[in-house]
């Protein structure tokens, strides 16, 4: 399979990712976070967080995610954060593919702290035999988040995808829409991440293009998330990193304003939002 990326691009990646992912469970309750909270309250503070975040896992993971106990993958797991909050938030049993040395190493490190099985993070090649002969068929749940679009046949990393799912499992593929506005922000402060990214399959219609109707049944394909600068990154050292540091805050303004104006609802677009979703069933 063709990649756009090569694997020490994932393992510099991941390896950037191990402080934050180490850190340990008491930095999430900080005095500044305490204070927010006891001066706001849970719910403001619960507003001012990731709103692509909110409509991804209090609306569509909440609607459609199985009951505990039910398995899940998740394709490219590195560092393992989304898989460690399935874990905590649905009681699923979490196992993650990784082929990064680095991001393996991080997934498993951040398993153990979690006291979860740093086994079943599975350092294995998505793409090989010895990963479909032994794992075919085998999870309830396959879900992959900002990986098909770095390939130039992304239907085909799709139809692998159905491959690792039961029959009557649920498959879940989120990228990123670098169209648009985010397109001209990506290009501003991250330029060389563009020739990453697939750009075709950015737009409602292709994406959904990619899930084989014979195949699998849709129950969501949408826009995710009015406007995100979370999407967005700078390479080290950049003279952008100030500026970005700056929107960073400003978005929990608009986490908060998109709470509570738009609710659930959103104001999902091609031009702004930050995420594409899909949602499906094996049949």
């Amino acid at each position: 399979m063709q990649s756009l990326t090569r694997r020490e691009h994932w393992d510099a990646v991941h390896a950037s990712e191990r402080a934050d992912a180490l850190r340990p469970r008491e930095a999430e309750r900080s005095w500044p976070r305490r204070t927010l909270k006891r001066l706001l309250g849970s719910r403001f503070l619960e507003y001012m967080s990731s709103y692509d975040d909110h409509q991804i896992w209090d609306v569509l993971y909440r609607r459609y995610m199985p009951l505990p106990g039910a398995t899940v993958v998740e394709i490219g797991s590195a560092p393992g954060e989304h898989l460690v909050k399935l874990k905590e938030t649905f009681g699923l049993i979490p196992f993650g593919i990784e082929y990064s040395d680095e991001g393996v190493e991080v997934n498993r490190a951040l398993f153990a702290a979690r006291g979860l099985d740093p086994q079943n993070v599975l350092a294995l090649d998505f793409f090989s035999e010895e990963c479909l002969t032994a794992h075919r068929e085998r999870f309830d749940v396959v879900v992959s988040r900002g990986f098909v679009e770095h390939f130039e046949e992304p239907a085909a990393v799709v139809n692998r995808h159905l491959e690792l799912l039961k029959p009557g499992g649920l498959l879940v593929v989120t990228i990123p829409n670098l169209r648009g506005v985010n397109h001209g922000l990506t290009r501003l402060f991250h330029p060389e991440l563009l020739p990453m990214h697939n750009l075709d399959i950015m737009a409602k219609v292709a994406f959904l293009q990619l899930f084989d109707t014979s195949k699998v049944r849709p129950v969501a394909c949408a826009y995710v998330g009015t406007f995100s600068f979370y999407l967005f990154s700078v390479k080290e050292g950049s003279r952008l990193a100030p500026l970005l540091r700056g929107c960073m805050k400003a978005q929990t303004l608009l986490n908060v304003l998109f709470r509570t104006a738009l609710g659930d609802r959103g104001a999902e677009n091609r031009f702004t939002s930050p995420q594409l979703v899909f949602i499906g069933f094996k049949r």
